[in-house]
């Protein structure tokens, strides 16, 4: 289950309510009109969501405008011990083992693969040592360099400097 917490301005409360409502998997709606929030203003609405359904609800408020006029803040609940809860799940469509919150996975994303100087001057380090490597044909011992025979050990071609027996 996912909890959501979602600052609304006032003038849009019946509508974010009637859309939680109308959501499948949604249970423990609670809200609190009169200015319960102040930065930004307006009434505070909490509800929990399946994970399942959780993606279709996020993207029915943004289209609201609530995440440029309000806020939308996702908690994961790790223990909720309710038959509303239960049910909420048992309607929502699909497995929650499988459902993906894309809001989440973009945000996450996001933050892990940003483009920095430490990776970039990391990766030329890397990138020059190798090809000082290649350059130099470097092997700290020529025997381990040497072709192997199909036995794993080196052919006596190979390793010896007195001509092969004729």
């Amino acid at each position: 289950m996912l909890h959501l917490r979602l600052i609304v301005p006032a003038d849009r409360t019946d509508e974010v309510v009637r859309t939680v409502e109308s959501t499948v998997g949604t249970a423990h709606l609670a809200v609190l009109p009169g200015g319960a929030a102040r930065n930004p203003a307006g009434d505070l609405v909490l509800c929990d969501v399946a994970r399942e359904a959780g993606d279709s609800l996020i993207a029915e408020l943004r289209a609201i405008g609530l995440d440029r006029d309000g806020s939308i803040a996702v908690d994961h609940i790790e223990l909720s011990i309710s038959k509303r809860a239960d049910k909420a799940e048992a309607e929502a469509p699909g497995e929650g083992a499988d459902a993906v919150l894309w809001e989440s996975l973009t945000d996450a994303t996001h933050e892990e693969s940003t483009l920095s100087v430490t990776y970039v001057a990391f990766l030329a380090v890397a990138t020059m040592l190798a090809a000082c490597g290649v350059m130099l044909d470097s092997c700290p011992a020529r025997s381990r360099c040497s072709p192997r025979s199909s036995s794993g050990r080196a052919s006596a071609n190979a390793n010896s400097l007195s001509p092969a027996p004729t």
